[in-house]
């Protein structure tokens, strides 16, 4: 009957075709739970839901994450977009130089093409085109990678830890040059050195490369119960230096005083026109990163560094052919293969984890004790 009661039938239809409803969109959740859906989730940190810092952003805090990769290291560059798309951040490449292309003329003074290698060559090349290009964009500030690195899942909180710690040693820098846009990092450096692989601290520096007592800087900030910091025995880089000397899980935020490898790090629009200068300019007679620690050690022009350790940015040995490891020290043609790859100093590697990350599960430690 029309706007009558519905009958029992249809009420009890409607009760069993929810119910089946429930049950199905449940076991949905389940799979998507399990990694088993056909859409893989990004697996995310709590802090990503809250944090309102801009280290939390696209480029982790900074304009422009710059990369620096050899086009036809093709491998790298899948590597680099898988790992950066799972852990929320944007790169930008620039192309590599093969030394043996940068003519005679354009060799920067104190090179010798017969006593160093041409590879070092076109690294230095490479690094000083994106110092250029920040430059020449007008780029307020970038972080500047090599093609082969890897990160903690957790990069964005560690850099969130690293931010405050690096804003509070700039209180003893000049204020000559602010940084014109707002950077959670603050606004009184010049260089973020983010990855290296030896640290020398300031007041250790051997006596060839001491500077004068009154522009020695041996403050240090300590972040302390990091969870993402390497068990005891698995911290490298530290040059001059104990770790029993500090507790455990502990980060070292302080000014260089020597750095080796420039695995990563970020310059200001200031710093990198302070770095074209000295590096691109002024010459170059070895190794760039020894030049870029040169920079931050003697204070040049004005240079403001700061840097951590361990570092957040490590070079990965991934499986396969050996001699693909490095683009700089080449490898024996017919050199051994690598069954499982590793990352030094980096607890929860990214490109260890590519397949949780991609199953929507929780990464896992390189080292379980």
């Amino acid at each position: 009957m029309i706007g009558g009661r519905p009958s029992v039938s249809l009420v009890i239809g409607a009760v069993v075709f929810a119910c089946v409803l429930i049950t199905y969109l449940g076991s949905a959740s389940a799979r998507n739970q399990l990694g088993s859906t056909s859409t893989p989730a990004k697996w995310a940190s709590p802090a990503q839901k809250h944090e309102e810092s801009d280290v939390f952003n696209a480029t982790l805090g900074f304009e422009k994450v710059f990369v620096i990769g050899l086009p036809e290291r093709s491998d790298k560059r899948d590597a680099l977009a898988l790992m950066s798309s799972l852990t929320g951040f944007k790169l930008s490449w620039i192309d590599g130089v093969l030394g043996k292309t940068i003519s005679d003329k354009a060799l920067p003074l104190g090179w010798n093409r017969e006593t160093m290698q041409d590879s070092n060559l076109g690294s230095w090349r490479g690094h000083i085109n994106a110092m250029r290009r920040i430059v020449e964009e007008g780029i307020s500030s970038a972080l500047i990678m090599e093609d082969d690195m890897d990160w903690d899942v957790h990069i964005k909180d560690i850099l969130a830890k690293f931010a405050p710690a690096a804003r509070t040693l700039q209180e003893g820098f000049h204020r000559n040059q602010t940084l014109e846009s707002p950077s959670p990092y603050g606004q009184d450096w010049d260089m973020l050195w983010l990855g290296s692989c030896v640290t020398t601290f300031d007041e250790h520096l051997p006596e060839h490369l001491q500077i004068p007592p009154e522009q020695r800087d041996p403050r240090k900030i300590l972040i302390r119960d990091d969870p993402t910091v390497p068990p005891p025995g698995h911290i490298l880089a530290n040059g001059s230096f104990s770790w029993d000397d500090y507790p455990p899980q502990t980060r070292i935020v302080y000014v260089p005083g020597d750095n080796i490898c420039s695995f990563a790090y970020a310059l200001s629009y200031a710093g990198a026109q302070k770095a074209l200068h000295h590096m691109g300019l002024e010459g170059q007679y070895k190794p760039f990163d020894n030049h870029l620690s040169d920079l931050c050690r003697m204070r040049v022009d004005g240079m403001r560094c700061v840097s951590i350790v361990p570092s957040l940015f490590v070079h990965h040995r991934p499986k396969g052919r050996i001699s693909g490891d490095s683009d700089i020290n080449k490898g024996a043609e017919n050199s051994a293969v690598r069954e499982v790859g590793f990352t030094e100093n980096i607890l929860y590697s990214t490109r260890l984890n590519l397949g949780n990350l991609l199953r929507g599960m929780e990464p896992e430690k390189q080292w379980k004790d």
